[in-house]
């Protein structure tokens, strides 16, 4: 009788126990798929940084070919201005 007594009061202490493992046990795999989430989200990112800085690339050298055109255009027209200025003289 007494070793029913102590069965039956141990598993009174360790239902809630396992209650907790189990409880945990859902949460871990929650919280791995919740970090799989983010690490897909991370990745997704650094390709679209990785897109990003290269047309940033591209856009900057169109940029500066666009001044070097700006800047041969006006030495064109300063002398052309020249020229029209003694034409007109």
């Amino acid at each position: 009788m007494c070793l029913q007594i102590n069965y039956a009061d141990m598993l009174k202490r360790v239902e809630p126990l396992r209650n907790e493992l189990l409880a945990l046990e859902s949460q871990a795999n929650e919280n791995k798929l919740k970090g799989d989430e983010v690490m897909k989200v991370i990745a997704d990112l650094e390709r679209s940084i990785a897109r990003y800085k290269e047309e940033y690339a591209l856009l900057i050298s169109q940029a500066q070919a666009i001044k070097h055109d700006l800047n041969a255009v006006e030495m064109k027209v300063r002398a052309n201005s020249g020229l029209i200025a003694c034409l007109t003289e």
